[in-house]
């Protein structure tokens, strides 16, 4: 008799509103799942992610499901997530178990990122797409992909990329080029799932650039424990089911020898 389970594999944060919007999206997949699931982080938050899949395991699952709740591929997908595929497939060898990929650039998470952008009901004449930032150049690429898929949306002419860390151009260098281009009002759309102190540095930001050049900048939320967000996480799910995931990693420093063997990229 086959058992599956579904473990939610977060970044993790040090903020309690970020770590409660991950626990409420795992409890939306609770009432959609026909099994156990359980949520883990990668760093910063407790239960670890080890500790989940251990958990899963006591409780007698025999399939699992590692989905990652993470927009791009970058590191903690092709690291983290492929050391933690490692540890259950050595730990629990009864186990099957598949890697999901990355939410990416769905159509429902783009819907979810576009409605808060409408939410402000704000009008302006640039878009400022602010992502964390990597190490990995293929998803600082993604998330200029998505700037110009919401830039088709949208109808908007005008629009920018830029990073909170990691990669440039920063925030600052971000409005400051929307500026140039002879933007007055500009909307700054972090693409982060959860809240967290990156958000609030983006904020603090933007609201001093935009103090210092008399613009008008307003920041959209966070994508949030919404059904849309439970949707795409969803099809990568399923995608994994039916082992059809793929992994944009055709450019980057995670491909293995090592990880193709094991089929984890």
């Amino acid at each position: 008799m086959t058992t599956s389970g579904l473990m939610f594999m977060g970044h993790g944060t040090t903020s309690l509103r970020g770590q409660a919007q991950f626990f409420e999206l795992v409890a939306l997949a609770e009432q959609r799942f026909d099994g156990p699931v359980r949520g883990g982080f990668i760093e910063l938050a407790q239960p670890s992610m080890y500790a989940a899949i251990d958990e899963l395991a006591a409780q007698g699952v025999n399939e699992l499901i590692i989905a990652p709740v993470v927009l791009l591929p970058a590191g903690h997908l092709k690291d983290d997530a492929a050391q933690l595929t490692i540890y259950a497939r050595d730990r629990w060898p009864e186990l099957t178990v598949r890697l999901a990929s990355d939410l990416g650039t769905a159509t429902e998470l783009l819907d979810c990122f576009n409605q808060r952008i409408e939410a402000l009901d704000t009008p302006a004449d640039a878009i400022l797409v602010v992502g964390r930032g990597s190490s990995d150049p293929s998803a600082n690429a993604e998330l200029h992909a998505i700037t110009r898929l919401i830039a088709e949306r949208r109808g908007f002419p005008t629009t920018n990329t830029a990073f909170v860390s990691l990669a440039p151009p920063d925030v600052v260098s971000g409005l400051t080029t929307l500026a140039q281009l002879g933007a007055q009002s500009i909307v700054v759309a972090p693409y982060f799932l959860f809240h967290g102190v990156l958000l609030d540095r983006i904020e603090d930001q933007a609201r001093t650039w935009a103090s210092a050049h008399q613009s008008t900048v307003v920041i959209s939320d966070e994508l949030g424990p919404d059904p849309l967000v439970l949707d795409t996480l969803w099809l990568r799910i399923q995608e994994a089911q039916g082992d059809k995931v793929r992994t944009n990693c055709d450019t980057c420093l995670y491909r293995t020898r090592e990880a193709i063997k094991l089929r984890i990229i």
